[in-house]
């Protein structure tokens, strides 16, 4: 009998820790932090099983006297300067798991961030974007931290950096709740006249037997027309029946001066992207490599350097577009693989790859 009570006590106590070992769920609806400047607010933390989930928002200010095209970059774990928990009270650092939920205005950009995303401001009005940054969950002896955009950058105050982040428990009494976070976010998107965060719309419940599953579009590629005057060594990409699967094409009416990374006619060029954007809105599993290339002249670092932000500005234009980053790498190569050897301003180009997933 004693034997039997001794096993019981034991279960009881296995199913006592085991309780007190889950982490209660919780949201701070009013965080409490010391920032560099006002472009940017922690709507709230969310503390969930295994996560601590920071809600930030920040605003690119549109200046029509700059003549400057601002952008937002949103790092993933492993890029160049990730987010990081840099423990105070406990000397110890948290890494970032990932960023989810990237949103321009409200419009959704990203569901993860899987590679480096990049996406420009809304041009000629100011530009709210939010997201979700995931830290694993904190334990409870970690009263206060610091929000760091990049190692090394806690003194860059251009850089999104939150000081004395207090991280509070289920205890805590100042938690707020659901309306105090939401007058937060209201409170400054007025501030910069961007309209409110639209209200998610919940996705229908459909029985798995009876739902109608709309099957992806085959890939259906015309026979290319006949390019007799085509002054390149590649095919050109021009129009829908000229897009092959696994090729590099020249973008020919993608044209840059000489030592300059931005289109000349962007009237023209827009028409030959218009193109690709059709075909990859129809496409969603088709991913594309942009390569930049530069003229032989000059200096080959600066070449280098040129081919990179010619390509990347034309990620930025699909990025604008709707279009997810990680479906499209860049390659840059300057001035290393000329159409004319001799040197020509075709030698100026970006050249596009289609990778074709059935």
């Amino acid at each position: 009998m004693k034997k039997i009570l001794h096993i019981l006590l034991a279960f009881a106590f296995v199913a006592i820790s085991t309780v007190q070992a889950q982490k209660v769920e919780f949201t701070d609806h009013k965080p409490q932090y010391r920032k560099w400047q006002d472009s940017y607010i922690i709507d709230k933390i969310e503390y969930t099983a295994d996560r601590t989930i920071f809600y930030f928002r920040f605003v690119h200010v549109y200046n029509a006297g700059s003549g400057i095209t601002t952008e937002a970059v949103f790092y993933p774990k492993d890029g160049e300067y990730p987010w990081y928990l840099k423990g105070i009270t406990k000397k110890e650092n948290f890494e970032l798991i990932e960023i989810r939920d990237v949103r321009r205005n409200g419009e959704l950009l990203a569901t993860k961030v899987r590679s480096e995303l990049r996406s420009p401001a809304v041009e000629g009005k100011n530009t709210v974007f939010t997201c979700q940054v995931h830290f694993p969950r904190l334990p409870n002896d970690i009263e206060y931290a610091d929000f760091i955009e990049g190692r090394g950058k806690e003194a860059a105050t251009n850089h999104f950096n939150c000081f004395n982040v207090k991280l509070k428990t289920e205890k805590s009494k100042d938690l707020g709740d659901k309306k105090d976070s939401e007058k937060k976010a209201k409170e400054f998107n007025e501030k910069y006249k961007v309209k409110p965060d639209p209200t998610p719309t919940p996705e229908p419940i459909v029985k798995k037997d009876t739902a109608k599953v709309e099957p992806p579009k085959k890939i259906v590629l015309e026979t290319p027309k006949p390019d007799k005057e085509n002054p390149y060594t590649i095919p050109r990409l021009r129009d829908k029946t000229d897009i092959r699967c696994e090729t590099n094409m020249v973008m020919d009416k993608l044209e840059f001066k000489d030592n300059d990374a931005q289109l000349v006619n962007l009237v023209e060029a827009q028409k030959q992207l218009l193109v690709l954007l059709e075909f990859l809105t129809n496409h969603p599993n088709v991913t594309i490599t942009l390569i930049g290339h530069t003229d032989v002249f000059g200096n080959p670092k600066k070449n280098l350097a040129l081919s990179q932000e010619r390509a990347r500005n034309v990620q930025i234009w699909f990025s604008g577009k709707g279009i997810n980053p990680y479906r499209i790498k860049t390659e840059f190569y300057g001035g290393t693989k000329p159409l004319k050897p001799e040197g020509d301003k075709i030698n100026r180009r970006v050249e596009v790859i289609i990778h074709c997933k059935d």
